[in-house]
């Protein structure tokens, strides 16, 4: 393996790490701003 082997799956590594901490941990598992119903919502019993 070369270096921009290595290098290019740390990038996409990375990346993969970054999108599931934004999406998951950062808003909590929420859609965005524009919601997605799951987010403001409560679940009715």
């Amino acid at each position: 393996m070369t270096f921009l082997d290595i290098f290019l799956m740390i990038m996409i590594v990375g990346g993969a790490f970054l999108i599931l901490y934004r999406t998951l941990w950062k808003k909590k598992g929420c859609c965005g701003d524009t919601g997605c119903g799951g987010c403001s919502s409560k679940k009715q019993i």
